[in-house]
């Protein structure tokens, strides 16, 4: 019988000392399939690539697997081969293998007759491959087709063999050969040299796969040619001829089909959205007309195929990014002759927390899934990366979060530099898009500066009780922070409106808006700040000459006017402070405690002193040790003569690190915090604790949260222990402990089960069977 050498490689079943041999219960089958069987088992059995065996261990059943018209026999090793250890023999990666082949100019194709079958098994080991039929037991003397390791044999083998070879004029992926050639006229001497390797070492070929000196062809899935990489037409035809889904499992089939052909389609998990959805739904299956639209998009793009190029070695590559709401692109390409030419799509679906990403966390996960797809590219090439955000910023930010430091340590380690994204050249990338898609995907007009305005509804109150105005202020991400003011003084109605349009325009501009439109219910206020009434009182003037100083600092202001009913949250805003029942703090809703910023204002905005003042900055413990990070300066002695504090400054400064003139603590594992000196840090423990995002949470997680913001000072927990015992809502409205503080009494219990404690928890809410209860019962010497 004819095969490979066993003195040159043979395959053995790496099966763990400690498993159990198991004998399957034997399989009964129809009439058809046990002629079908006895039919294959005799032809094995005339070549001797099996042989009857008695008395074995491992014992599999047939089980045939469809092939065209017919089947095809396999043997069910799945017992065996969870015994079997795994062979790490690398395999070839497959779009490398087509890259190194594009662009040759004549190539042949090769299949092995029966690859796996050219190897022969040990002779210890051929009995543990023993199956049943209904003549008998046989056992392989070749190895078969489904042993766990039989891939990486076959791979072993062919290394061996070929390795002068490989990689040079012959690629081989398993049993398919492809010998290639970079000028037509070296093809015949590169298959005769390969062609005396395969008949010094017995191995044969299947003349009805085989083609010789051809200029393309079919290799593993893709059509190879020297113009470049195509689709295998029997994969596109496969999708373009398919009807639409009518169940889950022909939707199923539909995404498999599509994620072969992943490499040559632009943004692929974004378009295929519709399909994630439905196998995502618990309901039953229907088929919407999303799907069928992006159904038959698929179809219109499949069948005008793009040709890929490769890379070559050292060549500067180029690639751009695509961000959507539930999935992130990339395209891989190069230059040639001023047109860009397409290497590789990538597209990755975004699941749960990742759909809650920011834009530019979503930009960078678009990078980090295209190296993970196409880390060889990048470890062999230099790569420019076009986008339109700071991402070379970001990634190099000290203070970035921890998923960004992680991301930034893996993208570190490749040549990518980043740029702005220019134009792109070359008719095949068109469709892909740029990456503010998430932000401007419901804005058909595109980047239009409507989508930076911020918005604000403002009114004032003056009323017996006393005068207030409030604020809602919305982001142009429709972020909304509410705002309410107590007037510790008395206005006119008129007055209290400008009084909120001031301190609106005020809180607006802190929280970094440049264009703002500003509505309110005041006929009076909008026509004045607008121009078209006169002011005639001499403190209305006042006020609108305060309000223009206030709108000159911003880019743009529109004041309109609009009704009560459309200004109702700011009407309720501005009379929380002064409710007309009685208590302020028990008389707001306790679901708007939690998100309004209450202030007090104790005098108008009229009586406002502008004074310019001139500081001088004082010395602090940041600046002290940022200047001996500089240039080694110390402070200088005591009067007493002591050095303690230049030694205290010596201690620490290993611990910080100067960059771009700004102080930053560095931490174990985690990014550089920045370093804040006490004006700093007061604005901050204010906004942490009782801003727009606040909680007021207690001492510690206070203190914490600040870290996990990226600032750093000495005395933190200090300051944020002193903070909170000064904050008025924290002491109102803090937990109080339910019971005094005592001493725990010692439960005194010899053995096991010896005492219980019971309780029962309950009513709750009905549940199969009308229980409402629950018994919670607890060892106390086990505590279980």
């Amino acid at each position: 019988m004819p095969g490979i050498d066993p003195n040159l490689i043979c395959h053995r079943l790496a099966v763990r000392p400690d498993a159990k041999p198991i004998q399957q219960k034997k399989r009964y089958m129809a009439a058809e399939r046990r002629d079908f069987i006895k039919k294959e088992a005799a032809t094995l059995l005339s070549i001797k690539h099996i042989r009857p065996v008695i008395h074995v261990e491992w014992l599999a059943n047939v089980v045939l697997a469809p092939k065209g018209d017919t089947w095809r026999m396999c043997v069910d090793y799945s017992d065996l081969n969870k015994a079997c250890l795994m062979d790490p023999y690398p395999v070839p990666r497959i779009d490398l293998l087509v890259d190194e082949t594009t662009g040759c100019e004549l190539l042949s194709f090769m299949d092995a007759f029966r690859g796996y079958h050219q190897v022969f098994m040990h002779p210890d080991d051929a009995e543990k491959t023993a199956f049943v039929t209904a003549d008998g037991v046989y056992c392989y003397v070749v190895m078969p087709f489904g042993l766990r390791n039989a891939m990486a044999t076959f791979q072993r083998m062919i290394g061996m063999l070929f390795k002068d070879v490989l990689g040079k004029t012959m690629e081989a992926y398993v049993d398919d050969i492809l010998i290639k050639s970079k000028k037509k006229e070296d093809h015949v001497r590169d298959m005769e040299r390969i062609f005396t390797i395969m008949e010094g070492a017995s191995m044969r070929l299947n003349p009805k796969k085989c083609a010789f000196a051809v200029k393309g062809g079919k290799f593993l899935g893709y059509m190879m040619s020297e113009r470049g990489i195509e689709p295998n037409p029997e994969k596109v035809k496969a999708i373009v001829d398919m009807e639409a889904p009518r169940n889950l499992k022909d939707v199923q089939r539909l995404t498999g089909r599509l994620a072969a052909l992943s490499r040559f389609m632009s943004k692929l998990a974004d378009k295929a959205i519709p399909f994630f959805q439905i196998m995502k739904k618990a309901n039953p299956f229907e088929w919407t007309p999303e799907c069928q639209a992006a159904f038959e998009d698929f179809k219109i793009y499949l069948s005008f195929p793009l040709v890929l190029t490769k890379a070559d070695p050292g060549e500067q590559l180029y690639m751009y990014l695509a961000v959507a709401d539930l999935a992130v692109s990339a395209v891989l390409l190069k230059e040639a002759g001023g047109v860009q030419r397409t290497i590789y799509f990538v597209s990755k679906a975004l699941n749960g927390p990742e759909t809650r990403y920011t834009l530019m966390e979503k930009t960078i996960l678009a990078l980090i899934a295209s190296i993970k797809r196409l880390a060889p590219y990048f470890q062999a090439h230099p790569v420019i990366v076009y986008t339109t955000q700071p991402l070379a910023t970001i990634l190099r930010n000290p203070m970035a979060s921890g998923r960004i430091t992680k991301w930034s340590l893996m993208i570190g380690q490749y040549n990518i530099e980043f740029k702005p994204r220019p134009t792109i050249k070359g008719q095949a990338l068109a469709d892909f898009i740029a990456e503010c898609t998430a932000r401007t995907e419901d804005d058909p007009q595109g980047d239009n500066d409507f989508n930076n305005w911020w918005e604000m509804y403002t009114d004032g109150a003056s009323i017996a009780k006393g005068c207030g105005r409030g604020a809602v202020i919305t982001s142009p991400e429709g972020f909304k922070a509410y705002y309410s003011m107590k007037f510790e003084f008395k206005v006119t109605n008129n007055e209290a409106e400008y009084e909120a349009l001031i301190a609106g325009l005020k809180c607006a501009k802190a929280l970094g808006a440049a264009r703002l439109k500003v509505k309110m219910d005041s006929q009076l206020v909008v026509t004045q700040m607008n121009g078209t009434a006169e002011t005639r009182e001499e403190r209305m003037k006042i006020y609108k000459e305060i309000a223009e100083e206030q709108t000159a600092q911003f880019e743009q202001v529109i004041i309109e006017q609009v009704s009560r009913v459309e200004n109702a949250e700011a009407d309720i805003l501005s009379k929380l402070g002064n409710p007309p029942g009685g208590d302020p703090t028990t008389s707001i809703p306790r679901h708007i405690r939690g998100f309004v910023r209450q202030e007090t204002l104790p005098t108008p905005a009229t009586d406002v002193i502008r004074v310019e003042t001139i500081s001088i900055a004082e010395p602090n413990w940041s600046k002290e040790i940022a200047d001996y990070l500089r240039d080694g300066t110390l402070p200088e002695p005591e009067d007493d003569g002591s050095s303690g504090r230049a030694a205290w400054i010596k201690r620490r400064a290993p611990n910080f690190e100067l960059i771009d003139g700004q102080l930053y603590k560095k931490t174990f594992g985690g990014p550089y915090l920045r370093c804040l000196p006490p004006s700093l840090a007061a604005a901050v423990i204010e906004e942490i604790h009782e801003g727009v995002c606040s909680s007021h949470q207690g001492p510690r997680t206070f203190a914490r949260k600040i870290i996990l913001q990226g600032y750093y000072w000495p005395t933190i927990q200090q300051d944020c222990f002193n903070h909170t015992r000064k904050c008025a809502v924290c002491q109102q409205y803090a937990p109080v402990p339910g019971r005094p503080a005592s001493f725990y009494t010692p439960m005194t219990v010899a053995l096991p089960f010896a005492r219980w404690g019971i309780d029962l928890l309950g009513p709750l809410p009905t549940t199969t069977g009308g229980r409402k209860f629950v018994i919670v019962a607890i060892d106390y010497f086990t505590k279980w």
